[in-house]
């Protein structure tokens, strides 16, 4: 039998955070210094509250110095000048795990630009470049897509959504079972949940870290379906399947209607929060919810501090904290 990654739970140690500072004007429509802000402060608050490095990508040395003025003086934050499309590294990374013999490895999808709607370039060189630079071994999955479509709780149960894997855009005519038969032959995998779809106006085609999380192997946060507010049917069966599959189920507020500054409706969840060696980074959208989703994830993640930032401005290129962060877990 070929050897299997383990991909660990988001809560287990980590021995760094990798992100990638934005820098191109035309990917933000107007909004990269917001953008920038958001990630400068993030990366910030990882290193610091979350007591984790991080290693923050940078085009060139100009874009170097913008996010030092940004960030500030932070011993535990460090520089690494290479080549990338955007910010998006919970996507263009490799999803990072422990081989058998307790080494790094990566699991590696094929990446079309989220089904070819966004290509940017550099972007599809990450995972290469990333693994060669950790020697970390690659394990190869012959699927199209991106690292944000599949949640793992560490003991081989994921969660994933059709909506995004079996996309005519990414994978045309692929199964739930073809797909289920190449993950397992590259990742130690028990069952995988199936959800339907994710958010509406969500430029990934549905992610589940937009919409359920695991707090813990048999604990899952996703979003309380409200009526009247967005996406309340589709959270209603997220929650169903959930219960279904025998989880504790843990429901965030979902939050009200968030649009930009040119009124299109943007892809807001709770779910989206980053969990960090010592902290719990959350999306907020400066609205009455807020306080309740720090509250409900604050119940879940007992030891750690639970941190809010603003992600409105990150909301703009289609995602919050955990689209931007890919954790380097520490040796087992």
């Amino acid at each position: 039998m070929n050897e299997r990654l383990r991909l660990p739970a988001e809560w287990e140690r980590h021995a760094a955070c990798w992100l990638a500072f934005p820098y191109l004007e035309e990917e933000w429509s107007g909004h990269l210094r917001a953008a920038q802000r958001a990630v400068a402060a993030l990366a910030r608050t990882i290193a610091e509250a979350g007591n984790e490095p991080v290693h923050l990508l940078v085009k060139s040395h100009e874009v170097e110095e913008r996010a030092r003025s940004m960030i500030g003086e932070s011993h535990n934050v460090r520089y690494v000048t290479a080549d990338y499309g955007d910010c998006w590294m919970r996507d263009t990374a490799p999803l990072f795990g422990h081989t058998g013999a307790g080494t790094l490895g990566g699991l590696c999808f094929r990446f079309n630009g989220w089904g070819g709607k966004y290509p940017m370039a550099f972007d599809d060189g990450v995972s290469g470049w990333l693994t060669r630079r950790l020697a970390a071994t690659r394990f190869e999955c012959p699927v199209v897509l991106e690292g944000g479509a599949l949640e793992s709780n560490g003991q081989g149960t994921f969660l994933t959504t059709a909506s995004c894997v079996l996309n005519e855009n990414r994978n045309p005519g692929l199964t739930r079972e073809a797909f289920e038969e190449a993950l397992s032959a590259s990742v130690s995998m028990e069952r995988l949940i199936w959800l339907d779809g994710g958010l509406q106006h969500d430029h990934t085609d549905g992610h589940v870290d937009m919409i359920a999380r695991f707090a813990a192997p048999d604990i899952v946060l996703c979003m309380r379906p409200t009526i009247g507010k967005p996406n309340a049917e589709a959270l209603r069966s997220i929650e169903r399947t959930l219960r279904d599959s025998g989880f504790t189920v843990l429901e965030l507020p979902a939050p009200r209607l968030v649009v930009g500054s040119d009124g299109a409706p943007l892809p807001a969840s709770y779910c989206n929060f980053y969990v960090a060696n010592g902290a719990v980074i959350v999306p907020l959208y400066e609205i009455p919810e807020d306080q309740d989703a720090l509250d409900e994830i604050a119940s879940a993640f007992r030891r750690r501090t639970v941190v809010g930032l603003p992600a409105r401005d990150l909301l703009w290129g289609g995602g919050a904290f955990h689209c931007v962060t890919q954790p380097q877990p520490a040796s087992p």
